[in-house]
């Protein structure tokens, strides 16, 4: 009997632990696998500045003379290598390249536009299979003179008639004389004296 009361206790205490262990199992948080992300451009921005790995501002226009950013952050994409592909008017004008070493990562690249370069500019976020992640477009104004007030438009040139193939007849000059002098008063070269009456 004792050795069956040991078989029982041991069975038991197997069962007892047993049941523990399942116990403590259940209580413990399931936790799930990390999801895996889908390669992405989570956020994208032209922007003045970037100021702490974030954006300044967000641009859709600006004038041409000055420096934009380009801003992206990336989900997913980590091991890849991303580029930004600056294009104006759809003509090729920069690229450059970014090795992605995170599942979230932010990176940027900055154009200065010169003045003499307004138009339409395109930044093309491509995968290194050469996907196309995303796309984004800024306009790019001249810059206008300081003084806005237009110059004034010149009236155009009087019109003349023009000239006639009609006969001209001659007319008969008219002369005029030269006025007559007028006469300049006598001088007498005789003494005063001799002119008085005697």
């Amino acid at each position: 009997m004792l050795n069956m009361n040991l078989k029982t206790t041991a069975l038991l205490l197997m069962m007892g632990l047993a049941s523990y262990s399942v116990w403590a199992e259940d209580s413990l948080p399931v936790v799930a696998p990390a999801p895996t992300l889908t390669p992405q451009v989570a956020r994208a921005a032209f922007t003045t500045g970037i100021t702490d790995r974030e954006p300044d501002s967000q641009l859709a226009r600006i004038s041409a003379g000055q420096t934009v950013y380009y801003f992206t952050e990336l989900v997913g994409l980590q091991g890849h290598v991303i580029t930004h592909r600056w294009e104006k008017d759809g003509a090729f004008q920069l690229g450059l390249q970014f090795p992605v070493g995170g599942q979230r990562w932010r990176v940027h690249s900055s154009k200065t536009i010169t003045p003499d370069l307004p138009g339409t500019w395109t930044v093309t976020v491509q995968n290194d299979d050469g996907t196309v992640l995303r796309q984004d477009t800024l306009v790019v104004d001249p810059i206008m003179p300081a003084n806005t007030t237009a110059a004034p438009v010149p009236a155009p040139a009087a019109i003349t008639p023009p000239a006639t193939t009609e006969p001209v007849t001659p007319t008969t000059p008219v002369i005029t004389a030269p006025a007559a002098p007028t006469p300049a008063p006598e001088t007498s070269k005789q003494a005063i004296w001799d002119t008085l009456p005697r």
